[in-house]
């Protein structure tokens, strides 16, 4: 079970939610409303999707699913749950909107059969799935799905300050002020303004460089630089604010023809 702590501030209706450790990062959720019971139980059904969701896509807990999806890759075909092969068509769509620059197996999409019937197969036993670039984009959908249903009008979801949904407004706003900082001055960047959007930053650090791989050429990318994409859809804005640190200017021209309603920015640093 998800470790959690919650604080609710009733002279500014506002509940946090706070999880110190989920799918590799923290994870902070504002609420506002007056009903405390209604928060509580919104609450519980977030954490509960959570566990779930890092059940089923954290490859580095051997009892999740694509964990052991992984260790059979050698088989003919391999049973998956109908939400994974949903996801994975969902990659694949990801994977051809964005000219093969988003890949969960960091080398060929292709070689992954998705045959229906909750069946999959591999072209080459190698293949292995990461979906570190995806699940908290998938995660923040799921999220804005609850709080949209629990008829939530003021909402903050902040995962590690990386992804960052607005919902409404702050109590004393008309929007959600988000700073973002150079990760190797920690002077301001830029700021933004989220009403019914979601912010996703990627880049490297001094402490963090090299992780982000060009599927394409398989190098890592170690640029001082920190992109930002600006979406309405949670999962648009997370897969993209990593493609933007690997495609070139005409790669990224290409991809906004399929995404018009983003916005993507790159700070040379």
């Amino acid at each position: 079970m998800l470790k959690s702590e919650i604080k609710y501030y009733a002279d500014e209706s506002m509940f946090h939610g706070f999880i110190p450790h989920v799918m590799g990062t923290r994870l902070d959720i504002l609420m506002i409303h007056s009903n405390l019971p209604l928060l509580n139980m919104l609450w519980a059904h977030i954490t509960d999707e959570l566990e779930r969701l890092d059940k089923m896509l954290n490859r580095f807990d051997a009892t999740s699913e694509v964990s052991k999806l992984n260790n059979h890759t050698q088989q003919n075909s391999v049973s998956v749950s109908a939400e994974l092969e949903d996801i994975l068509r969902l990659c694949q769509y990801y994977y051809e909107k964005t000219f093969h620059l988003f890949d969960i197996t960091l080398n060929d999409f292709s070689q992954i059969q998705i045959h229906g019937n909750h069946h999959i197969s591999f072209s080459n036993f190698s293949v292995t799935l990461d979906f570190g670039g995806f699940a908290k984009g998938y995660a923040l959908k799921k999220i804005q799905e609850i709080l949209l249903r629990g008829n939530i009008e003021n909402a903050f979801v902040d995962f590690g300050n990386s992804s960052i949904m607005g919902i409404g407004h702050h109590p004393y706003g008309d929007c959600w002020k988000v700073s973002l900082q150079n990760p190797y001055t920690q002077q301001t960047l830029d700021e933004f303004c989220l009403t019914d959007n979601t912010l996703s930053t990627s880049g490297n650090t001094e402490q963090y460089t090299g992780h982000i791989i060009n599927p394409l050429t398989g190098t890592c990318n170690e640029q001082r630089k920190v992109t930002s994409i600006l979406s309405d859809n949670p999962l648009d804005a997370e897969i993209l604010s990593t493609v933007w640190m690997i495609a070139d200017d005409q790669q990224r021209e290409q991809i906004n023809e399929n995404f018009k309603h983003i916005k993507g920015t790159i700070y040379t640093l």
